[in-house]
C-alpha cells in the first residue's frame, strides 16, 4: 500500500543540506514554495504574489517549503526517521509532517 507524507519546512540556510539528505536516502518528492496565510495578507495591495523568473532560475524558496512524498508503507518509518534526524526533530528548522494512507494509487512515476 502507498502512503503520502506531507512535510512543511520553514525556509532555512541549510535547506539544501536537508533536501540532499532526504534524496540520498533514496526518497523523492514534489516541492512547492509556499507562504503562510498571515504572511500573504501582510503584502500591500500593489505587491505581487507571483514568483519571477529569477526566483525559479536561482531556486529561491519563499517563506515555507511544502514537500509531497508518496512512498510504500514499508518505507514510511524510514522516511520519517531521515526527516527527524535532518531537522533534529524540527528544532534546527521549524516545520511539521503528517502522513495518510492512499486507498487508490495508479501511475508510472516513482
Amino acid at each position: 500500500m502507498k502512503v503520502e507524507l506531507k512535510l512543511v519546512l520553514k525556509t532555512h540556510d541549510h535547506i539544501y543540506e536537508i533536501l540532499n539528505t532526504i534524496k540520498n536516502a533514496g526518497f523523492n518528492a514534489t516541492i512547492i514554495s509556499s507562504e503562510s496565510l498571515r504572511h500573504a495578507v501582510d503584502f500591500a495591495p500593489g505587491d505581487s504574489h507571483f514568483m519571477n523568473l529569477r526566483q525559479l532560475e536561482q531556486k529561491e524558496f519563499m517563506e515555507r517549503m511544502f514537500c509531497f512524498f508518496v512512498v510504500d508503507e514499508s518505507r514510511l518509518d524510514e522516511l520519517k526517521t531521515v526527516i527527524r534526524e535532518a531537522t533534529q526533530n524540527f528544532t534546527t528548522i521549524k516545520g511539521f509532517m503528517y502522513s495518510r494512507k492512499i486507498e487508490d494509487f495508479e501511475g508510472s512515476i516513482k
